[in-house]
């Protein structure tokens, strides 16, 4: 007798932060509008929380930098510079390379604000 040959979980969804397709056990639906964010993202998301509260940063979400690398490219003062951004509609924790690259792709969000005019003139300098 044969094994029964293996199925792929073709049931995937896709989550509505990072993008990525995932099995339906990897995700949960938030609210009643139907969202759907994986596991992931909701991990990134609470740590970014906890990081408010003053916990140390878990590191950036975007380049995957630990939270220790972050501690290591403290200033001369020991300031830890992580940026938090609402993004992708939950909070993220980027470093200043993943942040600075960031909201130059997000002009329409910070161009005309008094913060994005600021990063113009700190730029052209």
């Amino acid at each position: 007798m044969t094994a029964a040959p293996h199925v792929p979980d073709v049931l995937r969804v896709r989550c509505h932060y990072c993008s990525r397709f995932r099995s339906r056990s990897e995700v949960l639906r938030i609210g009643t509008g139907g969202a759907i964010m994986c596991w992931h993202c909701y991990e990134w998301h609470r740590k970014a929380l906890q990081a408010l509260a003053g916990a140390p940063p878990a590191g950036c979400q975007e380049c995957g930098k630990s939270g220790r690398q972050m501690v290591e490219d403290a200033d001369g003062a020991g300031n830890v510079r992580f940026f938090l951004h609402q993004k992708d509609g939950i909070y993220q924790i980027l470093c200043k390379a993943c942040s600075d690259a960031y909201e130059r792709r997000r002009l329409d969000l910070y161009g005309d604000t008094l913060y994005g005019w600021w990063k113009k003139l700190k730029g052209a300098n």
